[in-house]
C-alpha cells in the first residue's frame, strides 16, 4: 500500500466520479491527484471520504491517504485534527 501525505488543494465532484488533488509534503511530485470514485465503482465509504475531505480543504488539516501501489483508488482517509 501507497501513502499520500499533505493537505487537500481542490476537490473535484461531480454527478459520476470525485477526485482529490493533494499538495504533498514531499517535493517529488509535489501534487497528487486521487481518486474517491469513478463511474459506478466505488471504493470504500466515499461519502464519508468525500465530507471529510471537504472539511480537511475548508480547515487546512493535514491528512494521510492510502492507496494501493498501482491504483489512484483512495482506501483509507486519517485527517489530522486541528492544533
Amino acid at each position: 500500500m501507497a501513502e499520500t501525505v499533505g493537505r487537500v488543494e481542490s476537490l473535484k465532484l461531480a454527478d459520476g466520479f470525485g477526485f482529490v488533488n493533494v499538495r504533498r509534503e514531499a517535493d517529488d511530485p509535489p501534487n497528487e491527484l486521487l481518486i474517491i470514485w469513478f463511474g459506478d465503482r466505488s471504493e470504500g465509504p466515499v461519502a464519508l471520504f468525500t465530507t471529510e475531505l471537504s472539511l480537511a480543504l475548508a480547515r487546512g488539516l493535514r491528512v494521510n491517504l492510502l492507496h494501493g501501489d498501482d491504483s489512484a483508488y483512495i482506501t483509507r482517509v486519517t485527517v489530522e485534527a486541528p492544533p
